[in-house]
């Protein structure tokens, strides 16, 4: 079976060394003889055949996830199959996909199936479904995590690249740190929540489980489309990434607030991890972080379990016995706080909020255990709701809170069970987080899942790497006014390339220090191949390289007409709203042609 991650499948695409119907084929025997309790609906191999076929027949370089197998949880919408939510007497047939399995299969992924979870997303544990337990990937005697368990087991396992789940709680981070996974959680309303069955709908995000960093900045690139038909989709804000060769300073909690309830194989854990912060190259500091825990302590206990409630009305009324008996206690207490409790819950959250935004004044991130511990199945059947929430204090505050983070595997307790921490920061500085988080994972060393050997993270230290290569498709390029900027850091001229065509090219005004210059905007639609250049530049020098950039630009990956991904610029869409398109021009030299008189350079 060939590796699974995205680079690893797009390589042997490119070398046409495997094929869609190749990769299903060989997967198949896999997916047959995998813990059955992963899924709760599956992709029947004829139809999975005849998507791969369709795909056989496609160009590689227009579909950025072409061939890339997936799963989603079983509370999102997929046309012509069940949604359950994790309740038999729930469940329907979807007419439609809900709008990021749209998104994906657009972009040629290939859905293999519909994961487990725990009932109406209600639980950290992954043991409240009727369809049964995935097995933890490391040892199933202990808990997979929830409530997006399936999806996180079948990335762990080798079945799929990557997952979709959800996240309201921590369901997206808690089962990639027992599964040893990366699990990101982005900016609230940053992907489209438009057919899913909510948990706490104000709340709700979709989150991603990866093996690697770059795998999810992909998956991210192509979900993170503002959603005009989702109420509580948000437009991405204006944020200047960090540069890499700054320092970000990272508040970790006190050690008075720090608990990991008896667990002393998590506290050692921890204790690696932090020094695994640490030569990252992280600046850290142990503050006082109780506004967040307090905010925690809010979203089970104040009246977000009301939202519960309505989300699964009316049948908690008419059947309460098609739930789970804790699931059911739960969502039952969302009956009963009253309107003035929650306005007091509220203004509760406000000045919580209020004290965690004078924390942020003087730190970039903050770094907390993913969990303090992890769980027997034997020991939750005993005690479901309180060791529940006891996973969920250093998870509950963040969507409360308006934050974005990744889980990242860390390091691995002396039993073998793989910990981790999670990296956050405030809404919208997702691209930073992902960045960070990938650095952190190199250090780490730990993988990703249980099967695949590890693929080292891009963007790592000149003691591995000595050079990185850049995409360059306007003033950078050979003899324009930028090119000294690469020059003067050593970069090597490479040759021309081009880019895919899905990417639209737009004017960015000069400035007193920067001539006028191109903006890359990648898009759905297609539209046409824009060539550049490529050019090798030593990765001690990137950091400086990186502070000459200014927003709207940044470095990102872009996708090549080879079907390779390059770091290159990239632009933020914001940043062009009032600008002029010029993609029918077919390039920044052929624009310059036409324009020579008014861009002043000959």
């Amino acid at each position: 079976m060939p590796a699974i991650t995205l680079s690893e499948l797009r390589n042997q695409y490119q070398e046409k060394s495997l094929t869609p119907t190749v990769l299903i084929e060989t997967l198949w025997p896999k997916l047959e003889s995998a813990d059955p309790a992963i899924w709760i609906h599956r992709i029947s191999k004829e139809s999975l055949l005849e998507r791969a076929a369709e795909l056989d027949g496609q160009s590689l370089s227009e579909l950025p996830l072409y061939g890339i197998p997936f799963a989603v949880k079983d509370n999102m919408d997929v046309a012509g199959c069940p949604t359950s939510a994790g309740c038999p007497d729930f469940s329907y047939q979807a007419k439609t996909d809900s709008y990021v399995v749209e998104l994906l299969v657009s972009a040629g992924a290939i859905l293999i199936g519909k994961t487990n979870m725990d009932q109406f997303a209600t639980g950290l544990v992954g043991t409240r479904s009727p369809y049964g337990v995935p097995g933890n990937a490391f040892d199933p005697v202990f808990i997979p995590g929830g409530s997006s368990s399936g999806s996180a087991v079948a990335v762990a396992k080798g079945l799929v690249s990557f997952s979709l789940g959800t996240d309201t709680a921590g369901s997206g981070r808690v089962p990639a740190s027992f599964n040893n996974l990366l699990g990101f959680k982005p900016t609230r309303g940053k992907v489209s929540n438009r057919g899913i069955i909510p948990a706490c709908r104000t709340l709700d995000c979709v989150s991603v489980f990866g093996l690697q960093v770059g795998d999810i900045a992909e998956v991210l690139s192509v979900l993170e489309e503002w959603d005009p038909l989702d109420p509580f989709s948000r437009k991405v804000e204006e944020h200047t990434p960090c540069s890499l060769s700054e320092t970000p300073k990272v508040a970790l909690l006190s050690d008075n607030l720090l608990d990991f309830f008896g667990d002393s194989m998590a506290q050692n854990a921890y204790e690696k991890s932090v020094e695994v912060l640490a030569k990252s190259g992280l600046d850290l500091h142990s503050v006082d972080l109780s506004p967040f825990l307090e905010a925690a302590d809010l979203l089970y206990l104040g009246p977000w379990v009301a939202e519960r409630y309505l989300a699964t009305s009316p049948l908690i009324n008419e059947s309460p016995d098609s739930f789970l008996p804790e699931t059911r206690r739960i969502i039952k207490g969302g009956s009963e706080p009253s309107a003035q409790e929650a306005f007091l819950a509220q203004y509760k959250l406000a000045g919580l909020r209020r004290e965690a935004d004078k924390i942020w004044e003087n730190f970039d991130f903050i770094a907390l255990p993913t969990t303090g511990t992890i769980f027997t199945r034997e020991a939750i059947s005993h005690d479901p709701i309180e060791l529940n929430s006891k996973l969920g204090r250093y998870t509950n505050f963040m969507n409360l809170l308006d934050l974005c983070g990744c889980a990242v595997p860390t390091a691995f307790r002396e039993d073998g069970l793989p910990a981790g921490l999670t990296l956050f920061a405030p809404a919208f500085q997702d691209r930073d987080v992902l960045r960070w988080a990938g650095e952190i994972h190199r250090t780490a060393a730990t993988g990703g899942g249980l099967e695949l050997k590890f693929e080292p993270e891009p963007l790592c230290d000149s003691e591995h790497v000595a050079s990185i290569d850049l995409f360059v498709c306007g003033s950078h390029m050979s003899e324009l006014p930028l090119n000294q900027q690469l020059t003067e850091l050593g970069a090597e001229y490479l040759g021309e390339a081009e880019t895919d065509p899905h990417y639209r090219m737009y004017i960015l005004p000069p400035t007193e220090s920067l001539p006028i210059r191109p903006g890359l905007v990648r898009c759905k639609e297609e539209t046409v191949s824009l060539p550049g250049e490529l050019w090798r530049m030593p990765l001690k020098n990137f950091g400086a390289f990186m502070l000459k950039i200014r927003f709207p630009l940044g470095i990102s990956q872009v996708q090549m007409n080879n079907g390779k991904s390059e770091y290159g610029f990239c632009c933020d869409p914001s940043g062009v709203e009032s600008s002029s398109e010029i993609t029918h021009f077919r390039g920044w030299r052929s624009y310059l042609a036409e324009n020579k008189k008014n861009t002043g350079i000959s």
